[in-house]
Formats: C-alpha cells, sequence, structure tokens
C-alpha cells in the first residue's frame, strides 16, 4: 500500500473552506466503503479505514483541526500520530461505531442526539475567561413512567420480534462470502421487553423534554466558531444508551471598539494633525476593570503602532497572554479657511515640515 497520506483534507477529499456537514458526509461515505466488514482479510482497505477516521477525528474537533491549519501545508504537517499517539483499528472501529449512532456493546446501545447552543460573548468574558449558565430543553427519562415506557398501572412484557435478546441476526451471503449482521430489535429498541399499555405523557418512548440550567466555564482566549463540549448533557435516547453531548458554540463575540488579531488587541484612533505633531493623550476603552490612558508622543506617525504589553487576550490554556496594540490614523482635513490656509502655507516653508 501507498504510504500514508498525512494532509486529512486530501484525505477526505473535501476543501479547507468545507464545513462541518461536508466533512461528516464524505467520512461516512469513505468509512462505509472501506469498513472492515465491507473487506474481510483486506489489510489494504483496513489501513484505508483507520487513515480516514484519523483525518475525522482531526478535522471534526475545532481545537484539533485549527491546530493542523496553523501548521500550514501538509508538508509541513507533523505527522498524525502526534495527534493520535497509538492509533488501531479498535480506535477506528469505535470512532466509526460513535459517529454512525452506536456504541460497541453487547446491548448495541445508541447515542442519544448532541444539543449545539451558539451564545454570544462580550470583550470582558474572552479576555480572562467567565461562566454563564446556559437554559437547556433537552430529553431525560418521563418523569411519570421512570423511563420505563409503560403505563404506571401496567407493566413491560417480552418483545415477540427478538424473543427478549433485544437483537435480531440476519445471515446472508455475497459474493464476499456469507456476512452475518447483529441489528438492534425495531420493536423494542434493544431493552427485550415492550410496554403492555404506553405511559400516557410519553407515549411509550420513554423520553420527555425537560428544561435545565447548566453551567459552562468559558475559557479565556476563546474565539468564533469555538466549540466547548459537555460530555453526556445532551438528550438522551430511547434505549438505555448514554446521552449525547452538549455543545456551546461561539457564535458571535463583540469586541467592542477593537479588532482581534490572534490573541492581540488593535485599537484605532484618529488623532489631528496638530495633535500628532504636539503629542496628546488618548483613552483606550476598557477591556477588564478600567479605561486605559495613553500618551502619544509628539511626531507619532500616521499608522504608527504604540504596543501595550501583556495588556491583551489570555491565551488558551494560560500560556502568556497578548497585546493591546494603538494605531494613530492622522487626520486631514478636506476643507480650510483662509486663515487656516495661510498658516499651514507659512508652517510648510519651515524645515521642520519638510519631510526628511
Amino acid at each position: 500500500m501507498e504510504k500514508m497520506n498525512h494532509d486529512p483534507y486530501q484525505v477526505l477529499g473535501v476543501s479547507r473552506d468545507d464545513d462541518h456537514a461536508a466533512i461528516k458526509s464524505a467520512y461516512r461515505r469513505l468509512a462505509l466503503q472501506y469498513h472492515p466488514d465491507r473487506n474481510p482479510g483486506d489489510r489494504d482497505a483496513e489501513e484505508k479505514f483507520k487513515e480516514i477516521t484519523q483525518a475525522y477525528e482531526i478535522l471534526s474537533d475545532p481545537d484539533k483541526r485549527r491546530r493542523y491549519d496553523m501548521t500550514g501545508s501538509a508538508d509541513g504537517m507533523p505527522d498524525m500520530s502526534d495527534f493520535f499517539g497509538g492509533f488501531g483499528m479498535d480506535d477506528a472501529l469505535r470512532a466509526f461505531q460513535e459517529i454512525f449512532g452506536f456504541r460497541r456493546s453487547e446491548n448495541f446501545s445508541s447515542v442519544g442526539e448532541d444539543i449545539v447552543i451558539d451564545v454570544e460573548l462580550e470583550l470582558r468574558e474572552i479576555v480572562a475567561g467567565s461562566t454563564r449558565e446556559i437554559k437547556v430543553r433537552r430529553l431525560e427519562h418521563c418523569s411519570t413512567c421512570g423511563g420505563s415506557g409503560a403505563h404506571p398501572d401496567h407493566g413491560l412484557t417480552t418483545c415477540a420480534r427478538c424473543g427478549g435478546q433485544g437483537r435480531i441476526r440476519t445471515v446472508r451471503r455475497t459474493l464476499l462470502g456469507t456476512m452475518q449482521t447483529v441489528t438492534v430489535c425495531p420493536d423494542c429498541g434493544g431493552r427485550g421487553s415492550i410496554p403492555e399499555k404506553p405511559c400516557p405523557v410519553c407515549g411509550g418512548s420513554r423520553l420527555e423534554p425537560r428544561e435545565r440550567r447548566i453551567s459552562v466555564d468559558l475559557p479565556a482566549g476563546i474565539s468564533e466558531g469555538h466549540y466547548i463540549r459537555l460530555r453526556g448533557q445532551g438528550n438522551l435516547p430511547p434505549d438505555d444508551g448514554p446521552a449525547g453531548d452538549l455543545l456551546i458554540r461561539v457564535a458571535r463575540v463583540d469586541y467592542g471598539g477593537f479588532q482581534r488579531d490572534g490573541y492581540d488587541l488593535v485599537y484605532r484612533t484618529r488623532i489631528s494633525f496638530p495633535e500628532a505633531a504636539l503629542g496628546t493623550s488618548i483613552t483606550v476603552p476598557a477591556v477588564e476593570d478600567e479605561a486605559i490612558g495613553v500618551d502619544l508622543p509628539s511626531g507619532v506617525q500616521p499608522g504608527e503602532r504604540l504596543v501595550m504589553k501583556r495588556k491583551g487576550i489570555r491565551k488558551l490554556k494560560g500560556l502568556g497572554r497578548g497585546d493591546i496594540v494603538v494605531i494613530a490614523d492622522v487626520y486631514v482635513p478636506k476643507k480650510l479657511s483662509r486663515k487656516e490656509k495661510a498658516i499651514l502655507k507659512e508652517l510648510a516653508d519651515s524645515d521642520s515640515f519638510k519631510p526628511v
């Protein structure tokens, strides 16, 4: 087999501009094509399956994708093992099963759906980090039937379709040989039992929507597009499987009068020509506690950058802090009075006003 491709975009056949839905769709198509069950004994297919699963693990995780994108081209990309260490077939199958809605277990339990909630943050929250209380509406076990799906006055009975096994085995012959498939029983959802009479509240689904308030820690340094994943805080599935995840997505950040450049905050201020020549004082808006006074020296040049070290955004994982960069834009008036023109003409003859 040819050498493993270390560019996850090329492995999945997607572009750097594709969103998560396109990446997931590409992974699903390729994973089904190269899955070991469809290619028994084919070592090349196994390696390809691991490769595309590794690629998806990188591109589906916002932080890992950002780390890869920051390295530049595929030639500058470290080996995928740097991201995953000893990533083997068991890891690839586990990832495949989670992505396709079930996990490896004897009960073939499904996984509840994830919930995505968008939040809008202010500058103070991303500079130093903060805590938000998020209101979430999610599926939980029905309070009336306790999650059994049965009427409180009735019980459960053995599922006739699977005989209480919760699974159905199907054996079929293909060109590749005999294939055995084990699926969750569609009647009982893998539980092996069904309600004699459905619960009047959940209708036998075992679930009902409830509203919860969940405290979320927002780390300093996050930006638009970041996800914060809270494991097991999403919807419960209809069977006994684990809950999905809650993903808090940063949809927008209000930077006030600043522009963000990495972890730096850029503040542009307009000053007059006399202020640029004589020097002046300005006030930079508050980043955390109070506004900051800044003295612009005499002779400050248009576009000149004044750096205030370590006053910007704290970096993710506490690795230092960015700067505040003040840029002076000198305003040049378009209309002048006769007196103003005379004064400027007189100044123009002075050596101090001639470009060096």
